[in-house]
């Protein structure tokens, strides 16, 4: 018989990437947070048109009235993969997937729920960490033996749940651990996070749709992957003989300002950034390519806003994935260059549609 795993949310970018892995490797699917319609987040949707009779789909509405153990006791699956831990501040997180943060999908009640219900040799259990666990380590590689220093407030139910997870399994015995991720995008990530705003606001300003993108500190660093090769890695952290924590990283960083660049490229825009601080600016030195033939040398398309740059910046932080490669033989498949192009691609697609609509009605 085929393995039975639940997915919690299955709506956003790691959730979908997920539950088509393991949809490939033969797995009976249930996921909660949406219908097949919603997970088309983000504009490269996914591949559940077909409808999988491997695939069952469980909207807000219809647990909003049941509990964690509810809905355990008649999937009674072989893997759980808690994917509502991670996100933004309350300021910028889709209220949507609360359900799934906090509440009945804490790490706490679905471990509960998994030794009460008398499956803690049966059912292994994911969970996805937020790097800020970590807190504003600055200067250091992090690895799975930093301390949690968390900050800013908003994490504290992130690290509530990491010590649940760590008690469980010390206690009790279950199988449960914790992906501590770092930032992993793709075209399905939210227009929340600074990487979609990069390649969907440039890709509109190809197409007139939008002026410039404003940002924050374009020196800012960041480690950043494609999802499709971090669900890989969760999968992989359920396949070992014991439980462990992994760091889900690439080890290598670039800042938000190389990451502009990458996309203009792609773009057929070369961009001159002069000016520092809030002064910042890039300025189109060259257009290379017809997509961007609406733009000319010397546009200013990209400024730096204060109002989006954070008080408290951790400008230097940087993981320490040679956990995951030593132990699973994991290792991110994309590189930066490639996800970046993939997103443009997607978010091009998308403006040239949305400039069309706008033209023609």
């Amino acid at each position: 018989m085929s393995k039975v795993a639940l997915i919690t949310p299955i709506t956003g970018q790691d959730g979908s990437y997920l539950a088509e892995l393991l949809l490939k490797k033969g797995y009976t699917v249930h996921g909660i947070g949406g219908n097949v319609v919603q997970l088309n987040a983000g504009n490269a949707g996914s591949n559940f048109h077909d409808k999988s009779s491997d695939l069952h789909i469980y909207a807000h509405a219809d647990i909003s009235t049941g509990t964690a153990r509810d809905l355990l006791a008649i999937i009674r699956p072989d893997e759980v993969y808690n994917l509502g831990g991670t996100g933004q501040s309350p300021e910028s997180s889709d209220l949507g997937d609360e359900l799934f943060s906090t509440g009945e999908f804490s790490a706490l009640k679905v471990l509960e729920a998994i030794r009460v219900l008398g499956l803690e040799t049966k059912t292994r259990y994911y969970h996805a960490s937020p790097s800020a666990l970590c807190g504003l380590v600055n200067g250091i590689a992090i690895n799975e033996m930093v301390s949690l220093n968390i900050y800013p407030s908003w994490y504290a139910s992130a690290i509530s749940d990491f010590w649940a997870i760590v008690n469980y399994r010390e206690t009790f015995g279950l199988y449960a651990c914790s992906g501590i991720l770092f930032n992993h995008e793709s075209p399905r990530r939210s227009e929340n996070f600074v990487t979609r705003k990069i390649t969907r606001s440039l890709a509109n300003i190809t197409q007139g749709l939008e002026k410039c993108l404003h940002l924050g500190n374009l020196n800012a660093l960041r480690d950043w992957g494609h999802a499709r090769d971090y669900v890989k890695m969760q999968w992989l952290m359920l396949q070992q003989d014991s439980p462990e924590d992994f760091v889900v990283a690439t080890g290598v960083q670039y800042t938000v300002r190389q990451f502009v660049t990458f996309a203009a490229l792609e773009l057929g825009i070369k961009l001159r950034f002069t000016g520092k601080g809030v002064e910042e600016r890039g300025i189109i030195t060259a257009i290379i390519s017809p997509v961007a033939a609406a733009l000319k040398v010397g546009d200013v398309v990209v400024a730096v806003d204060p109002r989006y740059i954070r008080p408290a910046e951790a400008c230097e932080v940087s993981a320490n994935p040679t956990k995951a490669r030593r132990k699973l033989g994991w290792a991110p498949e994309t590189s930066l260059q490639d996800m970046v192009i993939e997103m443009v691609q997607a978010d091009l697609a998308c403006a040239k549609k949305a400039a069309r609509l706008k033209l023609y009605g």
